[in-house]
């Protein structure tokens, strides 16, 4: 990947903003120091160079016709620094007025301010760390308490990244291996036999499963574990999430379609959370605004998380098969089914497996419902583990895409040319966590949350 706007000399605060004893200001891109010299001639006694990973003092011109700040600067030199760029950091009184006087100047030097997430972007871009150990700077910001902290900086020291790059060495070997046999036989070359296929993959599933045990469970934030309640109309999923999280967070009423937008909550056990979205009812769309809702749903339900899929039970088995029927296959291994009404209904003998009943109204069932999802979502909580890792979303689901990948090798008996297909799959998923191969939008997706300064 090629450096993005590496060229361009930016600034931001790398500290807490004030008011604070001291803030850090940092300056970073080709020709940073000549732009921070430029700066400091307004002083009247700027320093003819900067000493490379030298404190020296400096003073900073910051308003008219008032002294100038009395300032600590450390100059980088080009791949010395977090970004791997040239660049200064510049040590002075948290003052809000002062801070925004040098803020300024020093752009009048032709430097502009930084977007959120860039100086991390260009570490990246520029080869400094992986995109698992960029994204862990966002994870060490949000850490909840002291174990999601060391759960995150386990992932910024690169723990994540040199397991990842282990793995991937060993899926590498075992495509080579097999391609050798394609690329030289002159014979119709056969796919390895189930022994020879578990030799070969087996430890490497058995650690991309101990590696997603390591996962510590975030308390708040983004990354979230999610379960979307979804199902017909009026089926009882407002009821339904007000029963789980014990409050009214959604409106309730006999008429159809009153949940016209996503409507969040947190349902929380032990110290777990899992955040519900409770999803307008599955309908056609009356207007353009309740089509847009309808649209995000389907989004939403197009991606990774459980589907907490709410049937009215009162309407029966036949009717349960129907509608089970049209959800698409694909959904299915993430749907959980679910009979709502259960206290309008006795309990119905020829109920399909593995479907619970609850009432809203009663709350028959609802506590069992809930430990149903905490086990359909829970990897196991990183708070009871030494070495756990604060895994992203995006990076369970492509450590969860890659294992699936290696499952399908097994059935992948055709040829070896489909076997290759998949363990090439299964490489590409972990290249997207290390960045290796992730697309643009992706990355822009990601730095997007990122603070300014970061």
């Amino acid at each position: 990947m090629a450096a993005v706007g590496s060229e361009e000399v930016i600034l931001a605060l790398a500290s807490p903003p004030p008011p604070a004893t001291a803030v850090i200001l940092r300056i970073d891109g080709e020709g940073a120091h000549r732009a921070f010299l430029e700066y400091l001639e307004k002083s009247g006694s700027p320093p003819e160079s900067l000493p490379i990973r030298k404190p020296i003092e400096v003073h900073l011109p910051w308003k008219l016709n008032f002294p100038a700040v009395p300032a600590l600067a450390v100059a980088w030199a080009q791949g010395e620094s977090w970004t791997g760029n040239e660049s200064v950091e510049v040590y002075f009184p948290g003052s809000d007025p002062i801070l925004e006087g040098v803020m300024k100047r020093v752009q009048s030097a032709g430097v502009r301010l930084a977007t959120p997430g860039e100086f991390t972007r260009r570490s990246f871009m520029n080869g400094q760390i992986d995109l698992s150990r960029a994204e862990s700077v966002l994870t060490v910001i949000e850490a909840e308490d002291q174990a999601a902290l060391s759960a995150a900086r386990r992932v910024l020291e690169g723990d994540l990244a040199r397991q990842i790059r282990q793995l991937s060495d060993r899926l590498v070997d075992v495509v080579a291996e097999l391609e050798a046999g394609l690329d030289f036989s002159e014979q119709e070359v056969e796919p390895p036999g189930e022994e020879e296929l578990n030799r070969w993959l087996g430890p490497i599933q058995e650690d991309l499963r101990m590696l997603l045990q390591r996962r510590h469970w975030p308390a708040q934030g983004p990354d979230l574990p999610r379960v979307l309640l979804w199902g017909k109309p009026n089926a009882g999923k407002s009821s339904l999430l007000n029963a789980l999280v014990g409050k009214p967070l959604a409106i309730t009423s006999d008429q159809e379609g009153t949940t016209t937008d996503v409507i969040r909550g947190a349902l929380n056990s032990g110290g777990e959370t899992v955040e519900l979205l409770d999803l307008p009812g599955e309908r056609e769309a009356g207007g353009a605004v309740e089509r847009l809702a309808l649209d995000r749903a389907r989004e939403l339900l197009s991606g990774d998380d459980r589907i907490l899929w709410v049937f009215d039970g009162r309407r029966g088995t036949g009717e349960w098969r129907q509608e089970r029927g049209r959800i698409p296959q694909d959904w299915l291994p993430r749907v959980i089914p679910v009979w709502t009404h259960s206290d309008c209904t006795e309990k119905t003998p020829d109920i399909p497996e593995g479907v619970l009943q609850v009432s809203s109204i009663t709350s028959d069932g609802v506590e069992e419902l809930t430990g149903e999802l905490f086990l359909q979502v829970r990897q196991r909580p990183g708070q009871i583990r030494g070495d756990a890792l604060r895994f992203t979303r995006r990076q369970r689901h492509l450590l969860e895409a890659c294992i699936e990948a290696l499952d399908r090798c097994h059935e992948s008996m055709a040829g070896p040319e489909l076997l290759v297909a998949d363990l090439r799959d299964a490489l590409h998923q972990l290249s997207e966590i290390s960045g290796e191969t992730t697309p643009e939008d992706v990355l822009d997706r990601i730095f997007a949350r990122f603070c300014l300064g970061k």
